[in-house]
């Protein structure tokens, strides 16, 4: 009898442990961030992270207050959004060993006309924090970024 407890435990044990494939779980997120770029650059980048963001996300953006909460973050962003072209490229991703929480870093650049008409450019890197929702998707949960040199 003891013995059948036991291995009913064991059993137990073995069949919640969660496995993840981490590796597939990262290239799931590496796409989804791209995904998110490309529809900033198609639709604008309010509408983007509108779409992309979690309910409760946060957005550290660089040299001003927190926001939070993603109809703050889109609110803040729509009003503009017609005014410059936000693309970014995802350059690494990691995923936690129960595949839940993951993070995105790469390389942004924004795209604007300055007062004159002539096409500026300006660059930066960001770091993602990501959630995988009930659904099996991925949203942003943190956004954060700031200005670098030119590559």
């Amino acid at each position: 009898m003891r013995c059948l407890y036991i291995y009913f435990l064991l059993m137990l044990t073995v069949a919640c442990k969660v496995t993840v494939d981490t590796e597939t779980e990262k290239e799931k997120l590496i796409q989804t961030d791209r995904d998110f770029a490309i529809l900033s650059v198609e639709k604008g980048a309010a509408e983007a992270f509108n779409q992309f963001l979690t309910d409760d996300a946060l957005q550290l953006p660089a040299r001003r207050n927190p926001i939070e909460g993603r109809i703050n973050i889109y609110d803040n962003m729509k009003e503009n959004q017609d005014k410059y072209t936000l693309n970014w490229s995802p350059k690494y991703a990691e995923v936690s060993k129960l595949g839940e929480l993951g993070y995105t870093w790469g390389t942004y650049t924004v795209t604007y006309s300055d007062e004159a008409g002539v096409e500026q450019k300006s660059y930066g890197k960001y770091l993602n924090i990501w959630k995988k929702q009930k659904d099996g998707s991925w949203k942003v949960a943190v956004d954060m970024g700031n200005e670098s040199p030119e590559p």
